[in-house]
């Protein structure tokens, strides 16, 4: 070994290790060939190689693996667009194709369930063709029922709102005859009486109309009996 790479040398006897042995021994064999072509020690592309053969053998794999990992942790939050930002950058580091199918499968249990149920559930969607989707379909798909489902939830929002603000009770079903809960809240609307002041849904004026009935019922009892006593 010449003398010019002398500190590149002395760089590499700092290594050591199981890991490192190999690949040491490796680079001492490319300085040696660069010596014998005279390459000084201030010769910028011997020390962007070195940097470069160095990433690729420990810094990049720790980095992958440790993306992968996050990747496989990932989860969706409230920001749709984050979470494929996040996704994608994660899959870049760790080397893995969008596209792959193992990719597809991580990215249906990183969105949120109802969401990826959303998609599945999507006219568009056949889940036996030979041509399975894109990530980006799938991106497409996941950005488009997030919309649906927003409105969904702002249309509620409002409605609710709305009933809130006149102190209103929606009915809670409209289709009687359908369901336990359908058959009861039917029986209920013919058989519950009560008025509004009750707390039920008639007009006071029911109550009103209803003592009347009793009221002449009564007398026509009570007359029949005084018929009775008479004879």
């Amino acid at each position: 070994m010449k003398k010019p790479l002398s500190r590149v040398v002395t760089l590499l006897s700092y290594m050591d290790g199981d890991k490192v042995d190999a690949w040491k021994e490796e680079q001492m064999h490319i300085l040696e060939r660069a010596a014998n072509d005279r390459v000084l020690e201030t010769d910028e592309d011997l020390w962007k190689d070195f940097i470069e053969r160095f990433r690729n053998a420990f810094t990049n794999q720790n980095q992958k693996e440790e993306s992968y990992q996050k990747l496989c942790k990932l989860k969706q939050e409230d920001s749709l667009d984050d979470f494929f930002a996040k996704f994608k950058q994660l899959a870049f580091k760790a080397g893995i194709p969008l596209d792959d199918k193992g990719t597809i499968e991580t990215l249906k249990h990183a969105l949120n369930k109802g969401l990826t149920s959303a998609i599945i559930n999507s006219p568009n969607f056949d889940p036996i063709t030979d041509t399975p989707w894109t990530f980006k379909q799938w991106e497409e798909q996941a950005r488009q029922s997030h919309l649906k489902w927003k409105a969904a939830a702002k249309f509620t929002q409002r409605r609710q709102g709305l009933f809130q603000a006149f102190k209103l009770s929606p009915r809670q079903t409209n289709n009687p005859g359908k369901g336990s809960f359908g058959r009861n809240n039917n029986w209920r609307n013919k058989n519950d009486r009560r008025t509004t002041s009750q707390g039920g849904y008639h007009m006071d004026v029911d109550a009103t109309v209803t003592q009347n009935i009793n009221a002449t019922t009564s007398r026509q009892q009570h007359s029949e009996a005084k018929k009775a006593e008479l004879m």
